[in-house]
């Protein structure tokens, strides 16, 4: 019997809805890992034509919610037999979705995709609710894949999102209180980051 994360990912590909795992559960995409039991997913929808016909849809494979979801909306919940799930109709309830984020998205099984690296980073950096979780999650997220990250989008992306001076303090206060094993890591990730600042000071 499929999941209900694996259920929603294969409804949503056959009705041609970009869908993207985010929270907690994506983690193990970028590298690091944490318990959670939280699902959610968030999703590309143009028209509240196509969000009726996902809820008819899931209705019939048993995924209920109590809810009207409705194209401006920020998120519904739905019901399977034995868990539920988040599902938002923006990756975070600061921004919403542009074409550049959603051709950057990625599969990491059969019709699952997550959010690039970058814009994942930036999910976690501009909501509205920041705990320390999140915090934790970006710095790990940086030290996995520091070699990895595009850090001209990353650059881009958090000027954009007008949270330039929180991820700069988020790397200034990992720098000063890095251990000794992690020092020459976030050495590194400082130096490409102010590389990519005055990458984008010449565009």
């Amino acid at each position: 019997m499929m999941s209900l994360t694996e259920l929603f990912f294969n409804i949503g590909s056959k009705l041609n809805i970009i869908s993207v795992l985010i929270g907690g559960l994506a983690l193990p995409a970028y590298n690091v890992g944490r318990t959670t039991l939280d699902i959610d997913i968030a999703i590309y929808v143009k028209s509240q034509k196509k969000l009726n016909r996902l809820v008819e849809t899931l209705s019939k494979y048993g995924i209920q919610t109590q809810q009207n979801p409705k194209i401006n909306h920020d998120l519904f919940t739905i019901y399977g037999k034995k868990n539920e799930a988040e599902i938002w109709l923006k990756p975070c309830d600061e921004f919403n979705w542009d074409q550049k984020m959603v051709e950057r998205t990625f599969y990491i099984e059969k019709n699952i995709r997550v959010l690039s690296i970058e814009d994942f980073i930036l999910t976690k950096l501009a909501r509205s609710d920041r705990t320390s979780i999140d915090v934790d999650d970006i710095i790990q997220i940086l030290i996995a894949n520091s070699d990895s990250i595009d850090w001209d989008y990353l650059n881009y992306r958090i000027a954009w999102a007008n949270v330039k001076k929180d991820f700069e303090k988020l790397l200034e206060e990992f720098s000063q209180k890095a251990i000794s094993e992690y020092q020459d890591i976030a050495n590194n990730i400082l130096k490409q980051y102010q590389k990519s600042k005055q990458n984008q000071s010449f565009e």
